[in-house]
């Protein structure tokens, strides 16, 4: 009797210091590896960030489909990024000699009256790319069926702590047919879109393509579609890999053409539904 009068406070005790050792360490207040959470943090546009300083962001293309983004916090305290719709991807040494707010490259129909004077300018550097970041809201994103109805197109947020430095994958079309395919070797910025192009269309069609809901073959034709003026008997009949012996093969099928006429549908009832793009239609058939 003496004896488990004796072993059952010892007993508590252990029960006691082994459920404390079992506690997770990040339940403790004073956890130095507790996780930031958004309270704490300061919010910034991504390119206003930029600017300031406040943030370094790299744009490394891997084709005209997909690119990297590596975004780097300078500052000593957490940043929550607001991150673009919609954006463009331009050659560095091309950005820097345009000056001219972009010129609307874009959406000049297809560069007709410009290519000349563009070429001077680095012929041999890659194209415009065009994308957006609305589905990296919480790195969230979607399948790419062409389920396209209530799709928003918010860029979201990005959470990076002081110091560090995240990366992102984003999608991509290009905006300039016929120039050379971005690599990474190629020197790229990222810039706004609208310093690209003020074509509506184009605008909205990056920002479904951030969206990751879409095919990015049948966004390619759609995008080239409305910046370089091809009609859809042309880019059917573009061709992809030419082979020494057979026929060659076809840049899009017919499928991803059917699919671009659809999202490049899409997109025009965005521009029509947008009462910013009717102002200023209306505005511009004032003049």
């Amino acid at each position: 009797m003496l004896c488990n009068r004796m072993w059952r406070p010892l007993g508590v005790a252990v029960a006691v210091l082994a459920v404390g050792l079992w506690v997770p360490r990040s339940w403790s207040a004073d956890n130095p590896s507790k996780p930031q959470t958004e309270e704490n943090s300061q919010v910034v546009e991504l390119f206003a960030a930029m600017e300031s300083g406040d943030i370094d962001v790299k744009f490394i293309p891997k084709d005209s489909k997909q690119a990297t983004v590596l975004i780097e916090n300078k500052l000593d305290r957490p940043l929550q990024i607001r991150l673009p719709d919609a954006f463009a991807g331009v050659p560095v040494q091309r950005q820097m000699g345009m000056g001219m707010g972009g010129m609307g490259m874009g959406g000049m129909g297809g560069m007709g009256g410009m290519g000349g004077g563009m070429g001077g300018m680095g012929g041999g550097m890659g194209q415009g790319m065009g994308g957006g970041m609305g589905g990296m809201g919480g790195m969230g994103g979607g399948g790419m069926g062409m389920g396209m109805g209530g799709m928003g197109g918010m860029g979201g947020f990005f959470n990076v702590e002081p110091g560090k430095v995240r990366k992102l994958k984003v999608n991509t079309v290009c905006l300039e047919h016929g120039r050379p395919e971005p690599s990474p070797r190629m020197a790229y910025k990222m810039v706004p879109i609208e310093s690209f192009t003020t074509k509506p269309e184009v605008i909205e069609l990056c920002k479904l393509v951030g969206t990751g809901k879409i095919p990015q073959s049948a966004a390619q034709a759609a995008a080239w579609h409305f910046t370089d003026g091809m009609s859809w008997e042309q880019l059917a009949r573009k061709v992809g890999v030419e082979h020494l012996i057979g026929p060659s093969e076809p840049y899009f099928t017919p499928v991803e053409i059917q699919a671009g006429m659809q999202i490049a549908a899409e997109t025009m009832q965005r521009v029509r539904d947008n009462p910013r793009y009717r102002e200023q239609a209306e505005s511009l058939s004032q003049k």
